[in-house]
């Protein structure tokens, strides 16, 4: 319950409506058990005297309730039977339409606060989502995120309209009918009610097993998560390789896994219901029993009270069904709730110090001092790096797959924290800057291109306000991107699809590097594009490059050696180690060096 309770602290933001629905929802009770009273001298009317009840004296409340039904009575059956029925039947479409209508408003007000609810959580957890650090996304999967903001969600929903809904109403309409009830007869009520501790019971033990099996099935709804958002990714893929059928075969085997798992959840809760109304059957079966021989024998109860008492009987099966589904319905929300809270409580490993600074100004230099880091604490990435980047140097980083080039820029623009030393800029450990403060100064320009599915305009744009047309006209222009959206159906306001597919390789990078100059960064890291690209389309976004990294310093992650050659430093990364540092000219001199050793094998016919 502690899962629970924690959701419902959610709560106090809607205070107010949530007063007003227990007000209605009080008011619904009260209508709802006035309308089953009505049918004591409806029956009394059509197959009895006009008789009313006599007044009784006393100042308890069976002696109001005997009181009330005198004055209320005498008032029916003034005028014969003809006008009795008429009044009772005006009176009892009084009382169901308002009962109704009460019932309506509380439905809306219950509703408010949980779709408020929901959308709180959804959006809290959004916002924590935005926060984590590029090491939470390598480790989670797709699926699972996926899965808790929808299918999770979902689930909990449906423990709040169970609190907000059947724990308001059910339990104010069961008081009000077993007031009645008693009212009616002591003896009956108590024997209709002793079954009902077995029924607890037995609910609150199918529950704690709801709440395991729960659990499992939003697991595995999370794995089927995974394997669409693969799908859809990796679309192109499967199908080069034929690789649908054992696609298929993989999502079929996760589907039936939770195929399996939910029908053991909804046996267990659909048992619920049914044996609950069994139970009531039973009670009520005892109760026709016991009130036939007090009418027919002991002359005890009358009639029509007898009939009046099955009908609040029966009124009541609803409302105990429905809260015998609550705590199945708890269990499982609870089970989202944790998935939910296992989100919103993980640590946020990136964050600023509480006495971090606002560097509005890159002036001198990068520093990296003796830094190390490792993804896993096992495997080192990075070894005791140590190099300093001057302002307005273009530094290139060169090196096999897997040397740590991509990591040193990750860690420069701290998307992780390093595990050892420090990266200072103008001397500062950027750990003492702002995050803000300290991406603002970054600009980067990723070898896989991010596109939104969204127009163009908002993705050069993306996250910028009040950037005017014309703004936007000179930048796409000098990142060579203008013609191009131009001859675009709707121009700038032209949508380029799920990760950017309408467009073409090239396209996509003048897009980013628009994106970027209207930053106008002070320190650029890119991971230099052009590899993959035709020659037109390089030559385009070459020069797009060299204009972005005009007077700026610049990081170049260098794949093509035409990018680094008047590259103010080259940086030779090998396991994790710089082993070589300088200019092009000097490096490549050094015949047994690795630098002559990937200009020969890579580079060398470019060149040529």
């Amino acid at each position: 319950m502690k899962t629970y309770r924690r959701l419902l602290k959610y709560l106090k933001k809607y205070k107010k409506t949530l007063a007003n629905s227990i007000l209605f929802s009080l008011v619904y009770s009260i209508l709802s058990g006035f309308a089953a009273y009505l049918t004591i001298p409806l029956l009394r009317t059509l197959f009895m005297n006009n008789t009313p009840t006599a007044e009784v004296s006393g100042s308890d409340i069976s002696s109001f309730f005997r009181n009330f039904q005198y004055h209320f009575e005498s008032f029916i059956f003034q005028g014969g039977k003809e006008l009795a029925i008429l009044k009772i039947c005006i009176i009892m479409v009084l009382a169901y339409s308002l009962k109704n209508i009460t019932g309506y408003i509380h439905s809306i007000l219950v509703l408010s606060v949980e779709k408020g609810i929901m959308r709180d959580i959804r959006n809290q957890l959004y916002t924590k989502i935005n926060t984590f650090p590029i090491r939470y996304f390598t480790e989670q999967r797709t699926g699972h995120l996926m899965s808790v903001m929808t299918s999770d969600i979902s689930n909990v929903q449906s423990a709040i309209a169970a609190t907000f809904y059947d724990l308001m109403k059910d339990p104010l309409l069961i008081i009000i009918y077993l007031i009645l009830s008693f009212l009616i007869s002591v003896e009956m009520t108590i024997i209709a009610f002793i079954v009902f501790p077995v029924s607890v019971f037995i609910i609150s033990r199918m529950g704690a097993s709801l709440r395991r099996r729960s659990m499992r099935v939003q697991n595995k709804i999370s794995d089927i998560m995974s394997i669409v958002s693969e799908t859809i990714y990796a679309a192109k893929i499967i199908r080069a390789f034929n690789s649908e059928n054992y696609e298929n075969k993989r999502f079929y085997e996760e589907s039936e896994k939770h195929y399996n798992l939910s029908k053991k959840v909804y046996k267990i809760s659909e048992l619920v219901s049914p044996l609950t109304e069994i139970l009531t059957m039973i009670s009520g079966a005892i109760i026709v029993w016991i009130g036939g021989r007090q009418i027919l024998i002991n002359n005890t109860l009358k009639p029509e009270e007898f009939f009046g008492f099955l009908f609040i009987l029966f009124q009541l099966v609803t409302p105990i069904k429905h809260l015998g589904t609550v705590s199945n319905r708890i269990q499982e929300s609870s089970a989202s709730g944790d998935r939910i809270f296992s989100i919103l409580d993980a640590d946020i490993e990136i964050k600023d110090d509480k006495n971090a600074i606002d560097l509005k100004e890159f002036k001198n230099e990068i520093e990296l001092k003796n830094v190390s880091f490792s993804y896993d604490g096992k495997i080192e990435i990075l070894k005791n790096i140590n190099c300093i980047i001057k302002k307005s140097q273009l530094v290139a980083l060169v090196g096999p797959s897997g040397a740590g080039k991509t990591t040193m820029v990750d860690i420069i623009a701290r998307f992780y924290d390093v595990c050892e030393g420090e990266i200072l800029i103008d001397g500062i450990n950027i750990k003492k800057i702002k995050l803000n403060s300290l991406r603002r100064l970054i600009g980067l320009v990723p070898q896989e291109i991010i596109l939104f599915n969204d127009t163009i305009r908002n993705n050069i744009i993306f996250g910028l306000d009040n950037v005017s047309e014309q703004t936007l006209i000179e930048i796409t222009k000098y990142a060579n991107a203008y013609d191009f959206i131009m001859q675009m159906s709707n121009g700038f306001d032209t949508n380029v699809g799920e990760r950017g597919i309408k467009l073409s390789g090239g396209q996509k990078q003048r897009i980013a590097i628009a994106r970027a100059l209207l930053r106008n960064p002070q320190i650029l890291i890119l991971d230099e594009a052009t590899s993959s690209l035709d020659s037109e389309s390089e030559s385009l976004v070459k020069d797009a490059l060299d204009k972005l990294m005009a007077n700026r310093t610049s990081i170049v992650i260098a794949h093509r050696l035409s990018t680094i050659l008047s590259a103010d430093k080259i940086l030779v990364f090998d396991k994790g180690k710089i082993v070589q540092t300088g200019k092009h000219s000097e490096l490549i001199k050094i015949r047994t060096g690795l630098y002559r050793k990937l200009y020969d094998m890579q580079f060398k016919n470019e060149i040529q």
